[in-house]
């Protein structure tokens, strides 16, 4: 085998090589967050996942939208709360 041919082939058994680490380094991270999110997945409730994921853009926008009016109105109520605390203890 002529020596360009011979060196040619290195390089690419070398690059092989890397190319193998990588994607092996790749796939213990990937197992390693497989792994993180079963865990984390455990406490979810899917079902809501899954009916979220039924509806539209749109319609999502809406509940959120819906949802956002509600956690103002939580913090009033909570900021209403706290003053008045406050001004009974005065």
């Amino acid at each position: 085998m002529p020596l360009v041919l011979a060196s040619a082939v290195d390089a690419i058994h070398a690059w092989l090589h890397v190319a193998r680490c990588d994607m092996l380094a790749a796939m213990k991270a990937t197992a390693a967050e497989e792994a993180i999110v079963r865990d984390l997945m455990h406490d979810i409730d899917r079902s809501l996942l899954r009916e979220n994921l039924k509806l539209t853009p749109e319609q999502r926008l809406v509940k959120f939208a819906s949802f956002m009016r509600f956690v103002g109105e939580l913090r009033r109520a909570g900021e209403n709360v706290r003053r008045n605390a406050k001004t009974q203890t005065l």
